[in-house]
């Protein structure tokens, strides 16, 4: 560990330790538990007196650890994680992460229409069928006027404020669990290749965790989709959707689906070397921490909201809500992308690792 790794896992440490205290000493300061409005969670089964405790020896743990021999550091790391990523987990992060995916969605998909236009990349009758169906659809189905827009930046903002202090330990959870990540992977890093990250394993393994992982998010976006319709999915919404429900939907669908197409990036040319209807940067390679840093967080999310829907789901009897939410699998599958995208394209990657994406850039 370097001297700001150190530093920055002891601030950690002493805010962890603060935290704790605070919810031992003060049960009204304690987000979780019995009154939590969130169920999907393990912390909502924990009560303050034990919360306190364990988060206040998870803080002096980390005191110790960061200035512990190699060996600790990496048997602690591990403790520190599970302590983060699995007691203290909340499916809250996928929330947030979701709806801002989802807000982004539909500014996404008009700026690569635009884009594209500008650039001359498609036919002037393709650009113009394109706007027509963007702005058909929104028509059609009731969900494209402005009172409609107002109504649903209203109900999210609303929405957002009203579990506005609970979302915020949800952020401080995982911005510890990121924190003790990066320490783990420091920790096990030791500069050797090992066999299973070989250039022919990385393009074999790399390709169908990211294909797997694209299709995690399907199921969901499908399911929000057919709000659009009469026959919603979920049977007791039949009749009762209004516009601003619907297009509620409509962008958390796009969400989903703008989560697949990045992750099929991570295999595709676009992927490697900026398209050439992005203004400025096109042709260019496209950086390698961005895609790696974005996913990351993403599986990151999915491992912390693992814990509390499977509990969850169990508690409920509503095992099949996994497949609609598999996020013990997305995990592992983007998890596993990204790290084939780093080893093929990072620092580390070597040049006889095949140019999957067909762009001739191995790094």
């Amino acid at each position: 560990m370097t001297r700001t790794d150190r530093i920055l896992g002891a601030a950690l440490s002493i805010a962890v330790t603060a935290v704790g205290l605070l919810w031992w000493a003060n049960p009204a300061s304690y987000p979780f538990g019995a009154h939590d409005r969130v169920t999907v969670s393990l912390s909502h089964l924990i009560e303050h007196a034990t919360a306190g405790a364990m988060t206040a020896a998870a803080g002096l743990l980390g005191l110790v650890l960061v200035f512990a021999p190699r060996p600790v550091l990496r048997a602690g790391a591990i403790v520190q994680l599970l302590f983060f990523g699995v007691v203290m987990s909340d499916a809250g992060i996928m929330s947030l992460l979701g709806y801002g995916l989802a807000l982004l969605g539909p500014v996404a998909l008009v700026a690569v229409v635009v884009m594209a236009c500008l650039r001359g990349r498609w036919p002037g009758f393709a650009c113009l069928g394109a706007l027509v169906a963007l702005v058909g659809a929104g028509v059609v189905s009731g969900v494209g006027s402005p009172d409609v827009m107002r109504l649903v930046t209203s109900n999210i903002i609303t929405g957002f404020a009203s579990y506005a202090g609970r979302l915020g330990w949800t952020l401080a959870n995982a911005a510890a669990f990121a924190v003790w990540a990066l320490i783990a992977v420091k920790a096990f890093s030791d500069g050797e290749r090992p066999r299973w990250a070989s250039a022919a394993s990385v393009a074999r393994w790399g390709r169908v965790a990211t294909i797997g992982a694209a299709m995690c998010p399907l199921p969901y976006a499908l399911y929000r989709l057919t709000w659009l319709t009469p026959w919603p999915t979920d049977s007791a919404l039949t009749g009762a959707l209004d516009p601003g429900t619907r297009l509620q939907g409509v962008i958390i669908a796009f969400g989903a689906l703008l989560g697949a197409v990045l992750t099929l990036g991570l295999i595709s040319r676009w992927g490697e070397v900026f398209p050439s209807w992005v203004p400025f940067y096109h042709g260019r390679p496209v950086p390698v921490r961005p895609p790696v840093v974005a996913g990351g967080l993403i599986a990151g999310a999915c491992c912390l909201a693992t814990p509390g829907l499977v509990v969850n789901a169990v508690e409920n009897g509503q095992v099949e809500m996994l497949l609609l939410w598999p996020y013990p699998v997305w995990a592992v599958l983007l998890g596993a992308a990204v790290l084939a995208y780093w080893l093929r394209r990072g620092p580390h990657g070597r040049e006889d690792v095949p140019d999957i994406a067909g762009s001739g850039l191995r790094r």
